[in-house]
């Protein structure tokens, strides 16, 4: 039996998990559960950590594959885009086959023993948590980007949330916050950036004093959890 899934599905939650820049994941291991694919990985700096779920109700067809290991995410990303609306997948031994209406193309595994992976999800308390769309935090985003080699800072206040940054064009971005109590402030630098650029729905973001922050983007087919370390002043 393969599994079907649309190929839009599966390339935007792959682009989501593998993040960009300096965080781009390019190993990792697909676990195919019971309850869909699943993503544990950590950029090779280990500043950004990715959890995410592809749920099995977004694939037409769905078993559990069990685990693949990969080694080349941004190519197997590239080759799914070579295919057209449905793609179905099988394992059989160490190999992958990806098929369409017209072509196939079988991909070579990796042994999870050559991959540097990482599972268990880390235990963190934060003080705030508020809601942006990725839309908005894109926008701040392109404002902090004028400068190079910028510094993001993050603070809370009592029911809104300020974005401001260094560097020669200094912006500040202001979002109300209803469930914020406000006193966090947090710096990051272009890792949150490359961590977050791929998102593009309805995010929550918590956040604590120099403390990573967590986003998490929630919608029908997939859940994408991000952590990303934040940026210490040296003494």
């Amino acid at each position: 039996m393969a599994m079907k899934v649309k190929t839009k599905t599966l390339v935007s939650f792959l682009k989501k998990s593998r993040m960009d820049g300096n965080q781009k994941i390019n190993e990792c291991v697909l676990r195919f559960e019971k309850e869909g694919l699943k993503i544990n990985a950590n950029d090779q700096s280990k500043q950004a950590r990715v959890m995410s779920w592809l749920k099995s109700a977004s694939f037409d067809t769905y078993e559990e594959l069990g685990n693949v290991g990969i080694n080349d995410m941004e190519n197997i990303v590239k080759v799914l885009e070579r295919f057209g609306e449905f793609i179905n997948i099988k394992k059989e031994g160490n190999l992958l086959t990806i098929a369409g209406d017209s072509k196939k193309v079988d991909i070579e595994l990796v042994s999870e023993n050559f991959l540097d992976t990482d599972t268990g999800e880390p235990t963190l308390t934060f003080e705030d948590t508020f809601s942006i769309t990725a839309a908005k935090l894109k926008d701040v985003f392109k404002d902090v980007t004028m400068n190079k080699d910028t510094v993001l800072t993050i603070t809370t206040e009592e029911k809104k949330v300020k974005f401001s940054n260094t560097g020669k064009y200094k912006f500040l971005n202001e979002i109300g916050a209803p469930t914020c109590k406000g006193g966090v402030v947090v710096k990051f630098g272009e890792p949150l950036i490359n961590a977050a650029s791929q998102l593009d729905g309805n995010l929550e973001m918590s956040v604590a004093t120099n403390y990573p922050i967590k986003i998490r983007e929630t919608n029908e087919e997939s859940v994408i959890t991000l952590i990303v370390a934040p940026r210490v002043d040296e003494e």
